[in-house]
C-alpha cells in the first residue's frame, strides 16, 4: 500500500490537499478487502469528517458505533441521527456480545483500565464489534476507518510518527485499521465540517468530549464537567474507587474532586 506525504501543519490553506489525500486513502482501503468499509462511527467530529469523505468515495460502506455501556447520556442518539442524515443506518455492537459491561469486567479485571492497559476499548468495544461484523457480513479481513489524527497529542505524535496509513489490528484477527485524516490538524476538521455545515455534538460544549462518560485519557478537568452536568453518573466509578483506588490519572479520586466541587458549591451558597 502506498504511503500519502504528509502535509505541513497549516489550516485552510491546505484543507483541500488534506482532502485530496484522504479521498485516494479511502480508494486505497476499498482495494484491500472484499467486504464493506467499516467507519469507526461515534457522532464526534472526526467520524463525522470521515463519514462524508466517504461517502463521496464509495456506496460500500457502513457505519459502526461501538457501544461501551457507560457512554455519556445522548451520545447514542446523536450518533444514529447524525449517520441517518448522511444516508445510513448506524449499526450498534453492545459489550454483552463479548465478556459483559464496563462494571462486570471490572469486578473480574479488579483494577481501571489505564492509558497502557486499555482493556475498556479491547472488551467493551473492539472484540463486541468484531463478532457483530463476523454474524453479519462473514469473516475475512475487515478494513475500519478510524478517526486518529496525530496532532491530538505528544503521544499519539509518538505512535504514529512514521505516518504509515494502515495497521492491522492488534487486538482482533481478520482486521486492519485505515487512518484517513492522520495528518489533519483541529483547523482542518473544524474548517471542514463548518465548509459542509455538518453536525457537532453539543456534547463538546458541555463536557469537551462525546463519548463514555470515564475514560483513562480524560483530565480532572472533564470529570469536573460531567460532575457539574450529570451529578449522579460517576457514582457508580467512585463506589468502585473504595475498593480498588483512584481511577483518575496521577493517583487522583473522582471521589475527591466531587467532593470539592460540593464543597465550592455550598460555600458559593453561603456566601451569597
Amino acid at each position: 500500500m502506498r504511503t500519502k506525504r504528509a502535509f505541513p501543519e497549516l489550516d485552510l490553506g491546505f484543507l483541500g490537499q488534506r482532502i485530496e489525500e484522504s479521498l485516494a486513502g479511502i480508494s486505497d482501503a476499498l482495494t484491500y478487502t472484499d467486504k464493506p468499509l467499516v467507519i469507526q462511527f461515534s457522532g464526534g467530529k472526526d467520524s463525522m469528517v470521515m463519514l462524508d469523505l466517504t461517502r463521496s468515495v464509495t456506496d460500500n460502506y457502513v457505519c459502526s458505533y461501538m457501544k461501551s455501556g457507560i457512554d455519556l447520556p445522548g451520545s447514542v442518539e446523536f450518533a444514529i441521527s447524525s449517520a441517518r442524515s448522511l444516508g445510513k443506518e448506524l449499526l450498534i455492537s453492545e459489550p454483552k456480545e463479548h465478556k459483559g459491561d464496563f462494571y462486570e469486567r471490572l469486578a473480574q479485571f479488579r483494577k481501571f483500565p489505564t492509558v497502557r492497559g486499555m482493556w475498556c476499548q479491547r472488551d467493551l468495544k473492539v472484540r463486541p464489534q468484531q463478532k457483530m461484523l463476523n454474524r453479519m457480513f462473514g469473516s475475512g479481513n475487515f478494513m475500519k476507518l478510524v478517526g486518529v489524527r496525530r496532532s491530538e497529542s505528544a503521544r499519539r505524535m509518538i505512535i504514529y510518527k512514521r505516518g504509515v496509513f494502515v495497521r492491522p489490528d492488534n487486538q482482533v484477527g481478520g482486521a486492519y485499521n485505515y487512518y484517513p485524516i492522520l495528518h489533519w490538524t483541529d483547523d482542518d476538521i473544524i474548517n471542514y465540517l463548518e465548509m459542509k455545515g455538518l453536525p457537532i455534538s453539543g456534547l463538546y460544549k458541555k463536557y469537551s468530549v462525546s463519548g463514555c462518560y470515564w475514560c483513562p485519557f480524560y483530565q480532572p478537568s472533564i470529570y469536573e464537567k460531567i460532575l457539574v452536568g450529570e451529578p449522579g453518573l460517576l457514582d457508580r466509578v467512585i463506589d468502585w474507587e473504595k475498593e480498588l483506588g483512584p481511577s483518575v490519572g496521577n493517583y487522583i479520586y473522582l471521589g475527591d474532586i466531587k467532593d470539592r466541587l460540593v464543597q465550592c458549591k455550598v460555600g458559593e451558597s453561603v456566601n451569597q
